[in-house]
């Protein structure tokens, strides 16, 4: 059964949207600035004391040393974790405001119209709790996965014991690896779509997270295709950060600033590589339940 739309006209319908949606991207790039403001003054501050003005900060410039970063951190590891109780509270902050933002999002990037303010709101709000249901449970699958990986991997220490050929352990652990990756990567894709059914749908909670299953499932094509793409977009977003960041080395001010400067850029770029995941997978579902409700009152006619 094929869904209402490709995965490519959803990627490409989505990608529009979010190239149009420029003022949630910058409310979404505002959020982020401050809670990673939040965390690192802090930090900042400890590192100035130390580094600035020091034969450690000239050395530094010329590219990150993990030496001395590991001898730092050691030395000054009772204020790293006075820090602690701050950063889970801002990871907390943090996911807690992306909840609100994906009901928004999701509801907005749904529709063709320009998305007002206090629909975004509205909406954020009225998902809110839904979402964040989702958020738990989703969790806590990772978290069993997680754990089965490692038994999993205990299971394979023993066996490999009393197995001469190293390239059956090696099979074995590729296995292991591959099937975990697969399931991480199905849980989160099943999850995205009971996302985008809890906020975009009109029922009770468990029939929207049967709908957004069901239609993962019914769709695996679309939905695995729109899923990979986005996360294709993102994986060389990053790839293209980190290939620029190991290649500039910060020597002077102006360095410094343009470092920073290509930071931000990439920061705004993995935010809009956030929105078209959001973007995407609202059209994809919602043009597909349109299609649905068409074909019900056909048939109630």
């Amino acid at each position: 059964m094929s869904a209402n739309v490709s995965a490519r006209e959803a990627f490409g319908i989505g990608i529009g949207r979010a190239v149009k949606s420029w003022r949630l991207l910058l409310l979404f790039y505002t959020f982020n600035f401050f809670l990673a403001a939040i965390l690192s003054l802090p930090i900042a501050t400890v590192f100035a004391g130390d580094v600035s003005r020091s034969l450690a900060g000239d050395t530094l410039l010329g590219g990150f040393s993990y030496r001395w970063y590991a001898e730092f951190v050691h030395a000054n590891a009772p204020i790293f974790n006075s820090l602690l109780p701050q950063m889970i509270l801002v990871f907390i902050l943090y996911v807690l405001v992306e909840t609100f933002f994906a009901g928004g999002f999701y509801s907005a990037f749904s529709i063709k119209k320009r998305t007002k303010p206090g629909e975004f709101i509205t909406k954020g709000a009225s998902s809110f709790f839904p979402l964040l249901a989702v958020t738990v449970i989703e969790a806590g699958i990772l978290f069993l996965l997680y754990e089965g990986n490692l038994l999993w991997a205990s299971v394979n220490g023993h066996a490999s014991r009393n197995v001469p050929s190293v390239y059956a352990v090696f099979r074995a652990e590729l296995w292991r690896y591959g099937i975990v990756i697969v399931l991480f990567m199905l849980v989160n894709l099943i999850s995205d779509f009971i996302r985008a059914a809890v906020t975009l749908d009109n029922d009770d909670f468990w029939s929207k997270i049967e709908r957004g299953v069901n239609f993962t499932v019914k769709h695996p094509l679309a939905t695995l295709g729109v899923y990979l793409g986005c996360s294709l977009i993102s994986l060389s977003i990053i790839g293209l950060a980190l290939l620029i960041n190991f290649n500039i080395h910060a020597t002077s001010e102006g360095t410094i600033l343009a470092e920073i400067g290509i930071g931000q850029i990439f920061i705004l770029l993995r935010i809009f590589s956030k929105l078209i995941f959001y973007a995407s997978e609202a059209v994809l579902y919602k043009e597909d339940q349109i299609e649905v409700i068409k074909v019900k009152a056909e048939m109630l006619e």
